[in-house]
């Protein structure tokens, strides 16, 4: 099944590439892409499936088709609290881009402490048999980053007649439904949280430890810019990854800058990589371009840190009067940069 993935997922950037060269008609390609689509979304359920085992499974949804009957709680505890918040996290990530790249860290404790090396060890030096005296590394230091998981709620409410008369296998929907609705939200915080009170600290809330790259020029980012960014975060590590509204994008993209500046919009536009780091275009970014604003992050991903704890609870609430029943699910999570200084900004002059 996964090689039918891949086949699929290769079928899917060939039409995108039709599209773009204008070999294909819009109605034909709309068409093939919703088809592709369904295929993918069924293959990737079946292999979903396929991981799970068949007796949990089997005893799951029976308990969730029981609960709904009887308009109780559920709690999809799985075989244990911590074995379940890795299944939502695994089916988190299946819906926004940035959730697949970040770092989790799980546990059913109120909050989790991550140990962290910071800045980074010395440059090592060599030294003569016996010789004493070596100094200790006054770089690196370990300290530790808590993340706080605070609750996320969710409410759907159900008519009487949808639950009672209709058709559709709700013991089976409502995770998914409730999967966007947190991933949404996770996804947003990650990426532009202002980490004040409960709010997740996200990507573009950046310190004085962040490392800033200024514009070349006030007004709008170019080219150069970005360039600069990358290499910078290239630099730095293998695996980086920058973060861009794609307003930001778009601004780039009107450079008219001539000579290099083309042939990396070209690059941009066919693989979406600048220097060959990956730029993932997200509209949770900001998008202002006000002096001293942040318009693109870069970074390595697993370098932040987000906390699940406890169990995903579903609970049926009716209400006196009212015929519907509120379905409130209850997520507990936040996030966190894990090292600041391993950041970096692109700000506007």
């Amino acid at each position: 099944m996964n090689e039918q993935l891949l086949k699929i997922d290769i079928e899917l950037r060939t039409l995108s590439d039709k599209i773009k060269d204008g070999s294909i008609k819009g109605d034909e390609a709309k068409s093939q892409l919703e088809t592709l689509k369904t295929q993918k979304r069924e293959l990737e359920q079946k292999i979903a499936q396929a991981n799970v085992p068949v007796g949990e499974s089997r005893t799951a949804v029976a308990d969730i088709q029981k609960a709904l009957i009887e308009k109780r709680a559920i709690t999809l505890s799985g075989t244990g609290a911590i074995n379940q918040i890795k299944e939502l996290a695994k089916e988190l990530s299946r819906k926004k881009e940035i959730l697949k790249l970040v770092r989790y860290f799980y546990g059913a404790n109120a909050s989790t402490n991550i140990p962290v090396w910071s800045p980074t060890l010395a440059t090592p030096g060599n030294f003569a048999e016996g010789a004493s005296g070596i100094a200790s590394d006054d770089q690196a230091a370990l300290g530790t980053k808590t993340i706080t998981p605070y609750a996320y709620v969710s409410i759907l409410p159900i008519s009487a007649e949808a639950l009672t008369l209709g058709t559709v296998n709700f013991d089976s929907e409502l995770p998914e439904i409730f999967g966007d609705a947190f991933a949404d939200a996770f996804a947003k915080g990650i990426v532009n949280g202002d980490g004040l009170g409960r709010n997740i600290n996200g990507l573009f809330n950046i310190n004085e430890k962040t490392k800033a790259v200024s514009c070349a020029a006030a007004g709008n980012p170019k080219m150069a810019d970005l360039v600069n960014l990358a290499l910078k975060v290239r630099d730095f590590t293998d695996d980086a990854v920058i973060v861009m509204n794609s307003a930001i994008y778009s601004l780039i993209q009107s450079d008219d800058t001539v000579g290099v500046a083309q042939l990396y919009k070209e690059e941009l536009i066919r693989t979406k990589t600048i220097e060959g780091v990956p730029v993932l275009l997200t509209g949770y970014a900001p998008s202002s371009t006000d002096s001293g604003e942040p318009v693109a992050v870069a970074g390595r991903m697993s370098d932040y840190g987000f906390g699940l704890a406890s169990e995903i609870t579903i609970e049926p609430i009716k209400k006196v009067g009212d015929t519907n029943t509120y379905f409130q699910a209850t997520v507990f999570g936040n996030g966190t940069k894990i090292l600041e200084n391993n950041f970096f900004a692109l700000v506007t002059r």
